[in-house]
């Protein structure tokens, strides 16, 4: 009889442990699954792609810098820096291809919108790009026109790069008065 209770007292405990994790999983699909939005931003791919971006916005930082300075542009310069944002854009595109093979059909079906703006998104990338890559290809570009596609590069990259309403975006400190250090 004892044997009996402890082995009904043990099947329940089965049972009701059994039922709460599958709960929790059903909690977790209720919640975008394990590749939510926070899943996907700590996928190693994902994060490989936002360095890419950040490397493509100092490229553009140097070469609208260059191109709105005060001298002629060094052709080279701006030759290797378009260069440059050609070899991250290719990078980022295998990155974003293979983080998209590891996705689910249905994790494509719901992330279809974010999905379809990216590439939005992503076909204005590489049309500044071609555009860079011809007027540098002049004997002396135009260094109006490389930057306005500088520009139009970082409006896009500063844009990627927004917070979510209703989440502040972390400030340095800033100290309130100088402090003068006597010995």
């Amino acid at each position: 009889m004892r044997n009996q209770i402890l082995m009904i007292c043990t099947l329940v405990l089965v049972v009701l442990l059994g039922a709460g994790g599958i709960a929790a999983q059903d909690a977790n699909k209720m919640k975008g699954g394990g590749m939510g939005m926070a899943g996907m931003k700590n996928d190693p791919h994902h994060k490989l792609m936002m360095a890419y971006m950040m490397t493509m916005s100092e490229f553009a930082k140097a070469l609208r810098a260059q191109a709105i300075g005060p001298k002629a542009m060094d052709v080279e310069s701006a030759r290797a820096a378009v260069s440059e944002l050609r070899h991250n854009l290719d990078a980022m595109e295998a990155a974003r291809q293979k983080h998209m093979d590891a996705m689910s059909a249905d994790m494509k079906a719901n992330m279809k919108t974010m999905m379809d703006k990216m590439e939005t998104g992503q076909t204005m990338v590489k049309e500044q790009i071609i555009a860079l890559e011809t007027a540098v290809q002049a004997d002396q570009p135009d260094a109006k026109q490389v930057a306005m596609h500088a520009n139009a590069l970082l409006k896009h990259f500063r844009m990627m790069k927004m917070t979510p309403a209703g989440k502040k975006a972390h400030k340095k400190m800033q100290m309130k008065k100088k402090m003068k250090m006597t010995m």
